[in-house]
């Protein structure tokens, strides 16, 4: 380790994270790594497209098989989750799901988004340098979560800019829910968020987030929006019974069915199909 020790706490500016991160990882650790990021960097990490090139993040989750680690960092910064019990956080730590993103997911950071993630490490390893006293623990939680939302912040950005980018993958997915519903599979089989990320070669945790910040809400929604959407054309373009939309559909009964359609649109199944 290095001479900057806070039980809980790790952090170093050593230039091979490899040597350290896969022991904190399977000791319980989350593990953040910041390295400088030329363009043969960029194109291993990060989704192979890049906004900037002056610093990639990479993180990994307690207890990750730690692939892909990069040889040189300019720092590591790890912490246990014991470090924060009995203390009241806005956010658990799991909530922080870009620990579960694949390396190929990182993020990369603009030179100021740069300067401020070294502050945060910059205000750790001061803390540390100080005298132990009833105060500390209390402030290295809050430089932590501060370097945790300001990663959080940074990654929604790297979101929003890609926008034209992840374009073409909220229409593979659409596609492929609207294809896995129309051929009845879903009344054999739910499709899964991991299914659906594992078909377009993202992590479920990434995928997740992908589709709530373009979508505005989660997997298991976009299913039932998109099976009442079909219901409505079924029931305006064919003479199908009720009962054979809902098993098509995949919908467990059709008390459940007509609970779920009339609010979202409303309207009973009958009433929509037969206004008059």
């Amino acid at each position: 380790m290095n001479e900057l020790q806070f039980p809980g706490l790790y952090i170093d500016d050593a230039a091979d994270p490899r040597a350290t991160v896969p022991h904190l990882c399977r000791s319980g650790y989350y593990s953040l790594i910041l390295m400088n990021a030329p363009a043969e960097s960029c194109a291993r990490y990060g989704r192979q497209y890049y906004d900037y090139c002056d610093g990639t993040l990479v993180c990994y989750r307690a207890g990750a098989v730690c692939e892909e680690i990069p040889e040189s960092g300019l720092w590591t910064v790890a912490f246990h989750p014991e470090l924060f019990e009995g203390r009241t956080l806005e956010k658990c730590v799991e909530e922080y799901t870009f620990f579960s993103y694949a390396p190929r997911e990182a993020l990369h950071v603009s030179v100021a988004e740069k300067r401020i993630l070294a502050s945060c490490a910059d205000d750790i390893r001061r803390e540390l340098l100080l005298g132990a006293d009833a105060y500390k623990r209390t402030i290295l939680i809050r430089h932590i979560t501060r370097l945790l939302d300001y990663a959080t912040r940074f990654y929604e950005r790297q979101f929003i800019v890609r926008e034209s980018a992840d374009e073409l993958l909220i229409r593979q997915y659409e596609n492929l829910v609207k294809q896995y519903i129309g051929e009845g599979k879903l009344a054999q089989m739910p499709l899964t968020s991991a299914c659906c990320a594992g078909q377009l070669h993202l992590s479920e945790a990434y995928f997740n987030d992908l589709l709530f910040l373009r979508l505005g809400h989660t997997h298991n929604c976009h299913i039932q929006l998109k099976r009442i959407e079909m219901a409505k054309e079924k029931l305006c373009s064919s003479g199908e019974p009720l009962s054979q939309i809902v098993r098509e559909l995949g919908f467990p009964s059709v008390q459940y069915f007509c609970f779920l359609f009339k609010k979202i649109t409303g309207t009973a199944p009958n009433e929509y199909r037969n206004p008059n």
